[in-house]
């Protein structure tokens, strides 16, 4: 194997291949998300599906009005082959202050034959966000709100969003087989639907935030997690909230939901990220059950979009479509 020093982390590429962290995990995580599941279990859940007019007559478009949990309203789209039904279906997730995307970015996996369904993270795209967090802070984004109160924390509130949406995708999408995609933020969200969920057949994630967060925290030079930095500096320079800072980031860490995942896994990653550390995408690739895995390097890649890679995950969508047809 070709030995690699220089990238983000300092470890050389044979050592990220092994490179297997403890868990700062707590022993009620397991409880804690049950708990958060049954709480979306009972919660309503609405969903306004209209179709759109579109050019390309080979696919079908919907606009999705999403109520979640907590009545929060999220934008979401469906984009899926005409006249089909019984189909695979894909979940995607989209980047730290993106959105759910353009039909045209997800016609290529509806000529392959699977429906795609992306939702508008909570207060991302033309999302609201209807959570209120009790510490307000001049930090910019959504890495801290709530930071202090886990059962209010930001991403607690985003997972349980996705849970709701796999749900609902369940009784109103006859599906036969169900992915989940995403980079970055939607990286570490496909990671974490895959392990909290559990019925997803296969999974792409690509440099994925939100793993192995404490240590990523110590070696991103930028992104999201200056957020965090930044809080700390302004709101407790001496640190003496940092330990509840990390509790609470620790049952958000896709990391974390990596043992419960055992199928088929695509991963990327750039050696030269600063924003998602390759040590901490390794982690996360280190920790899957599974033996169906594999995770490609690009060597003088930032954290940034990939046309080879986009090749790449094409392949895998179209192995893991025909082989159950």
């Amino acid at each position: 194997m070709i030995e690699i020093e220089r990238h983000m982390g300092a470890i050389n590429l044979n050592s990220l291949y092994t490179y297997k962290p403890e868990f700062n995990i707590n022993r009620d995580f397991d409880q804690f998300w049950s708990s958060q599941r049954l709480q979306v279990e009972e919660a309503t859940i609405k969903c306004d599906v209209t179709l759109r007019e579109y050019p390309v007559k080979e696919v079908e478009v919907y606009d999705l009005f999403f109520q979640s949990w907590d009545e929060t309203p999220i934008h979401g789209l469906l984009v899926k082959p005409a006249g089909k039904k019984e189909i695979p279906l894909i979940h995607h997730f989209h980047g730290y202050t993106g959105d759910r995307g353009l039909v045209a970015d997800f016609i290529k996996w509806a000529l392959l034959g699977s429906a795609v369904i992306s939702f508008d993270i909570r207060g991302q795209g033309k999302s609201s966000d209807f959570a209120r967090y009790p510490n307000g802070c001049r930090i910019p984004g959504w890495m801290t709100k709530g930071i202090l109160e886990l059962q209010n924390y930001y991403y607690v509130n985003v997972y349980k969003d996705i849970i709701a949406q796999i749900q609902w995708a369940e009784t109103y999408l006859p599906y036969t087989r169900l992915g989940a995609m995403g980079a970055s933020q939607g990286g570490g969200l496909a990671l974490a639907a895959a392990g909290l969920y559990g019925n997803f057949d296969f999974l792409i994630s690509d440099w994925p935030f939100l793993t192995h967060i404490e240590h990523a925290l110590d070696i991103a030079c930028s992104g999201p997690y200056m957020e965090i930095k930044q809080y700390l500096k302004v709101h407790d320079p001496q640190y003496k909230t940092f330990e509840q800072v990390m509790e609470t980031l620790s049952y958000v860490d896709a990391l974390h939901f990596c043992p419960a995942i055992n199928i088929p896994v695509l991963m990327g990653i750039g050696l030269e990220d600063a924003v998602v550390p390759p040590t901490s995408a390794f982690a996360a690739f280190n920790a899957l059950q599974t033996q169906e895995k594999s995770i490609e390097v690009y060597p003088q890649y930032i954290h940034e979009a990939n046309p080879f890679h986009e090749e790449k995950r094409m392949a895998f969508i179209y192995k893991h479509i025909e082989k159950w047809r």
